[in-house]
């Protein structure tokens, strides 16, 4: 028994001192490929870059160049270890254990497959703000299965890109050009047309307002007690500065909506205030008038 052993082990052993400059070669290789496929990755970044693609996607091609390389040569290095015929059957094995771990990792593969079709399509890119089933952030990364977005208040939500595909998605920065608008309402006893002059004037001056497309005021509804009037205007996220790109523009907003109560004060336009009304149905009461 212990001379079989060490029978075994000389063969080992002799094998093993036959393979050793195929083995080093073999890593040589590796490492060439290595060094070409980083060196070649870098100049695929930069030309990209140059080219100004996305970010998204740019990351996405140089990660599936990357992969491409390293199985060319790993194959290159099997090939000269003499075992490419166990590479293809670990190739032919790989496929039937692909096809079952599909069927119990759908899900996973439907984000995989999402991500490149958002890789591709490119329908919003790092730092743009969107809004899928109610959830809303800036996008911050997105990677094969998933997409990472920042909602306003600080949290890191990672959507799986499958619902970025399967369900409606809102780009609020693909150009910039975001509508903002607000109502109030004024007494019933005001002129509209006053106010909507004033109004203008107020938003033709503000820097932060697009005269083109161009503001406008309007009257939007008749309630028991007011007039209602509603305000819409246009800002350019991409030339707004940077304490006013909060949020979509948010901080312009609330300006425009407190100059326009300072304007309308400012000119003797009442707001609109509750008007109650007593009714007496016990007639045992009467009310004395005052003379």
């Amino acid at each position: 028994m212990k001379e079989t052993i060490n029978q075994a082990f000389k063969e080992y052993w002799i094998y093993l001192m036959e393979a050793i400059p195929s083995i080093l070669m073999a890593i040589l290789v590796l490492s060439i490929f290595w060094f070409i496929t980083f060196f070649l990755a870098k100049a695929l970044t930069n030309t990209l870059t140059k080219r100004k693609h996305e970010p998204i996607m740019r990351l996405f091609l140089v990660n599936l160049f990357k992969w491409a390389m390293y199985i060319v040569g790993l194959l290159f290095a099997l090939d000269i270890l003499g075992l490419s015929g166990v590479l293809s059957g670990i190739i032919a094995g790989a496929s039937i254990t692909a096809i079952v771990l599909g069927f119990a990792f759908k899900d996973i593969a439907e984000n995989f497959l999402s991500g490149i079709l958002l890789a591709f399509s490119s329908p919003f890119k790092t730092g743009d703000i969107i809004e899928v089933n109610g959830m809303r952030g800036r996008v911050q990364n997105m990677e094969m299965r998933t997409t990472q977005i920042r909602s306003s208040d600080g949290r890191d939500i990672y959507l799986p890109n499958s619902i970025l595909i399967k369900s409606p998605l809102s780009n609020y920065t693909k150009d910039g050009f975001m509508r903002h608008s607000f109502s109030f309402g004024v007494d019933t006893n005001s002129d509209t047309g006053q106010v909507r002059l004033l109004l203008l004037e107020y938003l033709k001056s503000e820097k932060a307002v697009l005269k083109n497309p161009s503001p406008v005021v309007i009257v939007s509804a008749l309630g028991d007690s007011s007039i209602e009037m509603r305000v819409s205007f246009w800002v350019n996220l991409f030339k707004s500065s940077n304490a006013d790109k909060v949020d979509l523009g948010e901080p312009i907003l609330s300006r425009v909506m407190a100059n326009s109560k300072e304007i309308l004060l400012k000119n003797e336009i009442n707001l609109p205030s509750p008007i109650i009304e007593l009714k007496n149905y016990d007639q045992a009461l009467k009310l004395k008038s005052v003379n």
